[in-house]
């Protein structure tokens, strides 16, 4: 008696669909991701504190303003790399305010800038209705 017995065939890994879902996974982190370095201002040299905690936690909404002097005194305010007046900048945080009552702000000030235009900038945002206002720091260097 002749038994007829196929044999399977092996079982495969199935490419195609892997392949789908890395693309997809990549596409969703790609679009998601915020680009922290444009909102920031490469020049500027933010002041050092010695009990200072990482910057990892932001709010969503958070907007980042960076001020510095240039070398003739005039302050320099900067959003996501545009460049803003003191009244440009009370407008756009007006609207802003209009959005978001609690529209909590960033200042971004370099450490060898006269207190007076970091004032300047504090009170353009109290002018404006933004009261939730935080300052960037970071951890002094350490030469080892």
């Amino acid at each position: 008696m002749k038994i007829n017995a196929k044999i399977p065939e092996p079982i495969g890994f199935q490419l195609a669909p892997m392949l789908d879902v890395v693309f997809l996974l990549l596409i969703f982190f790609v679009v998601t991701q915020k680009f922290i370095l444009n909102e920031q201002d490469l020049k500027v040299r933010v002041p050092t504190a010695i009990q200072t905690t990482p910057e990892d936690s932001r709010a969503i909404d958070e907007m980042i303003i960076n001020a510095r002097e240039e070398e003739d005194g005039t302050l320099v305010v900067t959003i996501d790399r545009t460049v803003f007046s003191l009244e440009e900048l009370e407008a756009k945080l007006r609207r802003q305010v209009r959005l978001n009552a609690n529209q909590p702000v960033r200042i971004r000030g370099d450490a060898e800038m006269r207190w007076q235009k970091v004032a300047d900038v504090i009170s353009t945002c109290t002018k404006a209705g933004v009261y939730n206002v935080s300052f960037s720091k970071q951890m002094p260097q350490t030469s080892e």
